[in-house]
């Protein structure tokens, strides 16, 4: 009985003693040994409220209250907060003097990249040790793996777990700064570790979205370097489908994405779109050289069309410079036109268009300055509703037998158009649209502004001038080279544009009329030839004069 309760008595010591073993060890007298190494290795200044031994659910280490400072460039607010941080070691191995770490737990983790006004991240320097932070925007695209990967050259850990963590993405480069959030976000790494390939797991709700977000897959083997030779994730955006595969090398990489289906509606880029918009078949391909990133190949279904585009930016700059060019095929213009503009005009159509621009910078006040290229649109068998000719012409082409109202479309077999962007605006160097009736050209600028500048000119064609001239010997005057022409002048804005007879043109030709009628009849006169039908049509001619210049009176005021 005497050894039995002795045994008891020195369990009981035993058990007491490790239970107090948390208390007893103080790891914080240590903090001056492991930090240095954290802290150079990602070059980043950290803090700990308190570290202590753990003894459940794991043997381990117990951290409350650890920081990660900001690059003193932006603050000296945290770049990363942990309520606490759990890591555990393998048990064996331990009383053998070895240290396996077995899991790494972070509970409620907070992480915010900020983008400065000159569009610097504050990721630039991490685990860029003895660098400062750069002036202009990141000298490396992809933020370095050095530092967190030297640390797991000294630990591999089976399992690392994110519970309840914010990963927040603060855009303070544009004029109205944005933030995006990665909420509830939960992950789960596997097999980290100098070379292993992890898997990845990651869940979160995108704010302000209020989208679900889901990353699961494979990267790696991971080496003491940046390199990572294959990625291969299936990312879930709402709805969105996309399979993810790549690799890098350093400062180096190549992406592709590639989708079944995209929603627009729950990507950051709705706002640009009037209403929901589906892609089909995207895939996409980035390469990353140094500071160029560039789009090699984009493709995609859009608007009953294919969509096909490559671009280029170069980071190291306030205002970065890109180029870039853009084809569109079979475009169904409807469909398209009402997605991105609310305007009086409509228009629809199948259409080609190629687009070539190149400019510097992001913001709007960047791109208004600088944004430059051309374009060409063809489209066919489409109508323009919307247009609101001015009285006049729409009596005359009624007198002819159409009518048409403001809010009757007409249609065309062939609308082509050319036109340069520079200057804070769009130079339309020729428009022409064709139909059996009518043939429409323009010329002039519509601004960044929307302000509209648009000299056109619609000539009827010859069997509907005959027609008209039958009507009205007024239309006679209009007439050039066996056509009605009848010059407009555009102007308002894209969401206002107003129409107007330019009757300037049409006084210069009824005088240049004047001037070859009035020479005409002098010489008939003089010579004494002028027979009585030619009297009666200059009569006639007058009167046609006389009702032109007081029509002309009237739409004036």
């Amino acid at each position: 009985m005497k050894i039995a309760g002795g045994a008891l008595i020195l369990a009981a010591m035993v058990i007491g003693l490790v239970l107090a073993l948390p208390v007893l060890i103080d790891l914080n007298r240590y903090q001056d040994q492991y930090k240095p190494v954290i802290e150079r290795a990602l070059n980043r200044t950290i803090q700990v409220q308190d570290i202590r031994l753990a003894l459940w659910p794991t043997i381990g280490v117990r951290v409350t209250g650890l920081s990660i400072l900001d690059d003193p460039a932006f603050g000296m607010k945290p770049f990363v907060s942990v309520a606490s941080l759990n890591v555990g070691v393998r048990l064996l191995p331990l009383l053998t003097g070895k240290i396996e770490v077995e899991e790494i737990t972070l509970h409620d983790p907070v992480m915010t990249v900020v983008k400065n006004r000159r569009g610097v991240l504050n990721v630039a320097t991490l685990g860029r040790s003895g660098k400062e932070a750069p002036t202009t925007p990141s000298r490396a695209p992809i933020p370095s793996l050095e530092g967190p990967l030297n640390i797991l050259g000294l630990l591999a850990v089976e399992r690392v777990s994110v519970s309840g963590g914010r990963l927040a993405y603060r855009d303070l480069s544009t004029v109205s700064p944005t933030e995006y959030a990665l909420k509830d976000l939960d992950l789960l790494l596997r097999s980290m570790g100098i070379g292993q390939t992890p898997r990845l797991r990651l869940t979160a709700v995108i704010q302000p979205l209020n989208v679900p977000f889901n990353l699961e897959g494979t990267f790696g083997p991971l080496k003491e370097t940046a390199d990572i030779e294959a990625i291969n994730f299936q990312l879930r955006l709402g709805g969105t489908h996309v399979t993810v595969t790549g690799k890098v090398a350093g400062h180096d990489a190549t992406i592709v994405l590639r989708a079944p289906t995209v929603n627009v509606a729950e990507l950051p880029l709705a706002p640009l779109f009037m209403k929901p918009v589906a892609m089909n078949d995207c895939s996409v391909t980035v390469e990353v050289t140094g500071q160029e990133v560039e789009l090699t190949a984009f493709s995609c279904r859009m608007f009953g069309g294919v969509v096909k585009g490559r671009g280029k930016v170069v980071a190291g700059s306030d205002a970065p410079p890109f180029d870039g060019t853009v084809s569109l095929e079979g475009l169904q213009l409807g469909t398209a036109f009402r997605t991105f503009a609310d305007a009086q005009v409509s228009i629809s159509g199948t259409a080609d268009v190629t687009l070539t621009f190149n400019g510097r910078g992001f913001a709007a006040q960047d791109l208004i300055k600088s944004l430059e290229g051309g374009g060409r649109i063809v489209v066919k068998n489409g109508m323009i509703g919307g247009v609101d000719l001015p009285g006049e012409t729409r009596a005359l082409l009624h007198a002819a037998g159409i009518s048409i109202g403001v809010t009757d479309p007409v249609a065309f077999q062939t609308l082509e158009a050319d036109g340069v962007v520079g200057g804070s605006m769009i130079t339309v160097q020729r428009l022409l649209a064709e139909s059996p009736d009518v043939q429409a050209t323009a010329a002039g600028t519509i601004g960044f502004d929307q302000t509209l500048d648009l000299a056109a000119r619609l000539s009827l064609s010859p069997d509907l001038s005959r027609r008209l001239a039958r009507v009205s010997s007024v239309v006679n005057l209009m007439m050039q080279d066996g056509r009605v022409v009848l010059p407009l002048a555009i102007k308002g804005t894209l969401q206002e544009p107003s129409y107007r007879l330019d009757l300037n043109g049409v006084a210069e030709r009824i005088q240049r009329k004047i001037q070859r009628e009035t020479v005409d009849a002098m010489g008939e006169l003089l010579k004494g030839t002028m027979s009585e039908p030619i009297k009666r049509q200059g009569r006639r001619w007058l009167q046609g004069l006389f009702k032109t210049v007081e029509a002309m009176t009237k739409s004036e005021h």
